[in-house]
C-alpha cells in the first residue's frame, strides 16, 4: 500500500487555497539543477512564506506541462540531499494554465514524507535527479502532464508543484517480523496491548504506557481450524484498529456489523507480513510499526505512527467466486 505513487499523488489534492508575503524573488531561470523540459520554469518566481506558511509562487502562464519536468527555483542552504534518504516537503500546487493557486500543504502541520529510494527514481526519474545534490531548503518545481480522467469524472486540470525540502535524513532501519519468543517476553512483561469484549463481540483494547515495539508483533490469540492463508490469498476478516500512541479507535468492521473482504496483496505491509500464516478461524494480535502502517506522519487521512489490531479471519475467499 506504501507506493510511492500513493505517497506523492495525493499531494496533488485540491485541499486550501494559500498565498504569502513578498519578499526578494528568485527566478527559475537563475537557479539551480533542471532535467526533463526544466525550462518550462524559466518564468517561475518564488517570494516570502517559511516553513509553516506557503510561498508566493507566480510565473507567465499558461505553462506547456505536457511533458515531464523539474527545477530548482530556490536554492536552499542545509545539508546536500543524498540518494537513499527520506526527505519531508511541503508544497504548493498551481494550474498551469492560469497561475492560480489550487492548494497548499503547509497549513496541515507535519512534512510529507518522500523516500529517495528505486522506486522514486523510477516512478518520477526528474524530480529525483534534481533532488539529489539539492540542499535542504531548496524549493523544486515538478510537472508531469496528468492522468486522462476516467470516464464520467471531471479532468484533472494541468499541475504544476512546487515543494520546499524541509528535512533530509538516512530513514529508520527496516522492521522485521518480531520472533515467537521475544513476543512471548514482551507479554510477560506487561508490554503488549490486552482485550475485552463487548456483548456483541466486538473488541475493546488496553494499551499499556510504554513505547511499542519497532518490529511487527504477531501474536495468535486464538488459533482457527481452517486452511492457511498465504500473501497471495483475498480473505474476510472482522478487525478494530487503534492508535498506540492515544488509544484512539480509528476503523472497525464490527461497527459495520459485517466482515471486510480484501486481497492481502492489497492492504499495509503489517497486514501482509502478519495474517500470511495465519489459519481461517484464528484471532490475532497485531502490533504494526509505523514503516508497516500508514508513516508518521501518515498519508493524508490515514492514522500516525504506530497502529494496533485485532483481526479475526473468518473466511478464505474462492478466486473463482
Amino acid at each position: 500500500m506504501r507506493k510511492v505513487l500513493t505517497i506523492l499523488l495525493p499531494l496533488l489534492v485540491v485541499l486550501t487555497a494559500c498565498g504569502g508575503p513578498t519578499t526578494d524573488n528568485l527566478t527559475g531561470r537563475d537557479a539551480g539543477n533542471s532535467a526533463g523540459a526544466g525550462e518550462i520554469f524559466d518564468s517561475v518566481t518564488v517570494s516570502g512564506g517559511s516553513d509553516d506558511e506557503a510561498p508566493t509562487v507566480e510565473f507567465e502562464a499558461p505553462i506547456d506541462t505536457s511533458e515531464a519536468a523539474a527545477r530548482t527555483v530556490a536554492e536552499g542552504d542545509g545539508d546536500e540531499i543524498e540518494a537513499g534518504q527520506q526527505i519531508g516537503v511541503k508544497l504548493v500546487a498551481l494550474n498551469a494554465e492560469d497561475g492560480s493557486v489550487l492548494g497548499e500543504t503547509y497549513s496541515q502541520g507535519e512534512p510529507q514524507v518522500l523516500p529517495l529510494d528505486d522506486t522514486f527514481k523510477q516512478e518520477f526519474p526528474e524530480l529525483f535527479e534534481v533532488l539529489i545534490g539539492s540542499k535542504v531548503g531548496a524549493q523544486v518545481a515538478f510537472s508531469s502532464p496528468a492522468p486522462e480522467a476516467a470516464e464520467g469524472a471531471a479532468e484533472t486540470p494541468e499541475q504544476i508543484l512546487v515543494l520546499k525540502v524541509l528535512s533530509a535524513e538516512q530513514p529508520p532501519p527496516e522492521p522485521e517480523v518480531l520472533s515467537p519468543e521475544d513476543v512471548q517476553t514482551l507479554d510477560d512483561e506487561g508490554r503488549l496491548p490486552t482485550f475485552t469484549f463487548t456483548e456483541d463481540g466486538a473488541p475493546e483494547v488496553s494499551i499499556p504506557d510504554s513505547e511499542p515495539s519497532d518490529d511487527l508483533v504477531v501474536k495468535v490469540l486464538k488459533e482457527g481450524t481452517g486452511e492457511v492463508i498465504t500473501e497471495a490469498d483475498t480473505i474476510k476478516a472482522n478487525y478494530s484498529g487503534w492508535r498506540w500512541e492515544d488509544g484512539e479507535q480509528f476503523d472497525s468492521s464490527f461497527e459495520r456489523g459485517e466482515a471486510s473482504e480484501f486481497p492481502l496483496t492489497g492492504v499495509i505491509e503489517g497486514w501482509t507480513k502478519g495474517l500470511s500464516g495465519q489459519k481461517v478461524g484464528s484471532q490475532v494480535l497485531l502490533v504494526i510499526p509505523a514503516p508497516w502502517a500508514y508513516g508518521d506522519p501518515a498519508q493524508q487521512g490515514r492514522p500516525s505512527g504506530t497502529l494496533v489490531f485485532f483481526v479475526e479471519i473468518t473466511e478464505k475467499v474462492d478466486p473463482a467466486q
